[in-house]
């Protein structure tokens, strides 16, 4: 975990320095949620806002929601190509307002794919 301040460009949050044992705190809360995806999406936005790390917040983040989602057999998230842009908007207003339902709701119209299975 990171050991100093960061900024994150294009929003004037300004993430607190991460404290071990307030970062188990949430995590493990954020794994108790029952639901999956939500779990998933939860926590994903959680390591994103909070930049844990120095670097890499982003990516980890979404490899981390992405097991969650893997092994509960859930598909995986992806912001499509053509959705980044309105992604990058809304992520940047949650990092600014904290009110994740936009982005929430966004990952869960356009961020979700799996596997298709077609009927015999």
């Amino acid at each position: 975990m990171r050991q100093g301040g960061v900024q994150i460009t294009g929003t004037d949050y300004i993430p607190e320095i991460p404290d071990e044992e307030d970062v188990k705190r949430q995590i493990n809360n954020i794994l108790q949620i029952e639901n999956a995806t939500e779990r998933a999406i939860e926590y994903m936005l959680y390591g994103m806002r909070s930049q844990l790390f120095w670097d890499g917040n982003k990516r980890t983040s979404t490899i981390c929601a992405n097991k969650i989602m893997i092994e509960n057999g859930c598909g995986i998230i992806k912001v499509p190509d053509n959705k980044l842009k309105d992604f990058t908007v809304l992520l940047s207003e949650f990092y600014s307002t904290n009110n994740k339902e936009k982005i929430k709701q966004f990952i869960y119209d356009n961020c979700i794919d799996g596997i298709v299975f077609k009927n015999n």
